[in-house]
């Protein structure tokens, strides 16, 4: 469905940028929805980012399985820590699409009651505590996955100390 490359890198390594930009900008939308004082201008690009960052998450996915499927760093039947974070990242991935699912499912609803304002200020408080917590969830489990990969390709074997000074 997808391509695999493009320009001759794996689609993947460009995706997952989409995602790591979209998912916490949509939590600081939601955040910023959760303020009364900046409700009004956050309520309209809040679902459509969101919406974007579930896109985004997809399609991340999708990408990281042909990734996988394709061999790419030796993924396909590999054993040993490699293999190891790469599984653990995909299923990191996996619970973040879910995420990010109900999170674009609450901002729109959020839009739309506060569009229509037909529900009363108990109801707005409630999904604005709900984006916030939602945007806290959201942005650690995009830091996890993204740290997971990370270390799959920067440093897969955990021998690499990249912090230490060159003498």
């Amino acid at each position: 469905m997808l391509p695999d490359t493009f320009n001759g890198l794996p689609l993947h390594s460009l995706t997952v940028h989409a995602t790591v930009v979209l998912v916490p900008l949509a939590g600081l939308l939601g955040v910023l929805f959760a303020i009364p004082r900046s409700r009004g201008w956050a309520t309209i690009p809040l679902p459509l980012v969101a919406a974007g960052a579930a896109l985004s998450t997809w399609v991340s996915i999708q990408t990281g399985e042909a990734l996988q499927e394709a061999g790419g760093r030796n993924a396909a039947g590999l054993d040993g820590p490699l293999a190891d974070l790469i599984d653990q990242h995909a299923e990191l991935a996996d619970q973040l699409q879910a995420m990010v699912i109900v999170y674009a499912g609450v901002a729109i609803l959020a839009a739309v009651v506060a569009l229509v304002k037909r529900g009363s200020g108990a109801v707005i408080t409630a999904l604005g505590v709900l984006l916030v917590l939602g945007a806290v969830v959201i942005s650690i489990q995009t830091y996890r996955v993204g740290d997971l990969g990370a270390q799959a390709v920067w440093n897969p074997t955990g021998d690499v100390d990249y912090g230490a000074a060159d003498d």
